[in-house]
């Protein structure tokens, strides 16, 4: 009788690690990029497994290779985010908070800043506050000093906390007057901090110091071509999209193989067929709730939140941050990162619009300062503080008044 039990027992372990098996390779395949699954799939098939498949890259030959765009791509060699998640085996830390940081890291720009909002890594990870700020404290105390930020201003006075340096004096600089900085405008800083020279410019010192940018000497990828996932189409008002499947090469199995490397291959087929699935799903979603987005040419959005999709589907907030990564949809208009539609508060985008279309008008010989902006934000009853115009102003890449004058 223990005989018999201990073999079902056996089984359903066999069972449990085979389904853990596949869902492990699901989720790799869903968080793949259009190249990283054609590299996948040829290294996978390349492999002396004992028969003989045929990739047919048929259909990409009638796929426009103008859809294709440039953007980063990680090197063999070690990079900057490869050595951060090194050192968080240097860190004593739970499992769960070392996801989290994991997490943070893999969402940095290239630059080392980050982009995705507290609010937004709460939501797609469900994590609690008290959890969210115990990885931040680590991410905080990696190497180089000031990853993990959300701007300047708190990327150098990461760098200075780690140099034990707190001078709320010095914090009131960097938060307030970097701009004056910038024009050289040293009485009026001394005004505002109500400092003599020397502490002025033992600041000045210290600021030059700290490195705005913490991936700088570090590197961060290689460019190459990337292929959009999702095409968009509009016609009288209505959006089409179509899931890019030309752009991934079938797989056909030219020998008979036996049942081992039959449900192998069986395997990576349903996972791709999975992402496509999944794929087409969010989208039905992300077209009905970001029409306008489309109709617009991407000057108008709405808010939508990872969880609403995943709510809707059924599926958890991970899977659905997954399968948006690395993800781009071909408009009319360009080409999109999936994950911009994604949007906690539709006023924000409202906001960098509005500051993108003051400064592509403005006099390129007499720049808008960030105040001048802030200025004309007011008169279109828009209230924001300067540093929260500085912010965007960065995001939307765009330099200083002072960066951007033509002479």
């Amino acid at each position: 009788m223990d005989n018999k039990l201990d073999i079902v027992e056996k089984q359903k372990l066999t069972q449990s690690l085979k389904l853990s098996q596949m869902m492990k390779l699901s989720i790799n395949i869903l968080k793949m990029s259009v190249m990283d699954l054609n590299n996948f799939i040829e290294k996978e098939f390349s492999k002396d497994l004992g028969i003989s498949v045929e990739l047919n890259y048929s259909n990409q030959e009638n796929y426009d290779n103008e859809k294709e765009v440039e953007i980063n791509y990680l090197t063999d060699e070690k990079n900057f985010f490869q050595i951060l998640e090194e050192q968080l085996s240097y860190f004593k830390i739970e499992t769960k908070i070392k996801e989290i940081c994991i997490f943070i890291i893999n969402n940095l720009n290239k630059k080392g800043y980050l982009e995705l909002s507290k609010i937004e890594i709460k939501d797609i990870l469900k994590v609690s506050d008290k959890e969210l700020e115990e990885a931040f404290d680590i991410i905080h105390n990696l190497e180089p000093y000031g990853v993990g930020a959300y701007s300047l201003e708190e990327c150098l006075k990461i760098q200075l906390k780690a140099k034990m340096i707190i001078d709320k004096r010095l914090f009131l600089f960097i938060d307030n007057y970097l701009y004056l900085l910038v024009d050289k405008k040293y009485n009026l800083i001394k005004e505002k901090l109500n400092i003599n020279d020397d502490i002025l410019f033992s600041y000045i010192d210290m600021i030059k110091s700290l490195n705005p940018i913490p991936s700088r000497g570090y590197s961060v990828g290689k460019v190459k071509k990337i292929i959009p996932d999702i095409l968009v189409e509009i016609k009288e008002d209505e959006v089409f999209f179509e899931i890019n499947r030309a752009s991934i090469p079938q797989i056909n199995i030219k020998d008979k193989v036996n049942v081992k490397y039959y449900k192998k291959i069986n395997e990576i087929v349903s996972c791709i067929e999975k992402r496509f699935e999944t794929l087409d799903k969010i989208m039905k979603i992300i077209i009905r709730k970001q029409k306008k987005f489309f109709t617009s040419q991407g000057k108008k959005i709405n808010t939508l939140k990872i969880s609403d999709i995943a709510n809707e589907l059924n599926l958890s907030s991970s899977t659905v941050s997954r399968a948006v990564k690395e993800k781009y949809i071909k408009t009319d208009f360009g080409i999109i990162s999936l994950r911009k539609l994604f949007n906690l508060d539709s006023a924000v985008f409202l906001h960098q619009q509005k500051i993108l279309e003051y400064i592509e008008n403005e006099n390129k010989e007499k720049p808008f300062s960030d105040q001048d902006i802030v200025n004309l934000l007011e008169k279109d009853g828009i209230k924001i503080a300067r540093r929260t115009v500085t912010k965007y102003r960065e995001k939307l890449g765009y330099k200083s008044s002072h960066k951007r004058k033509k002479y």
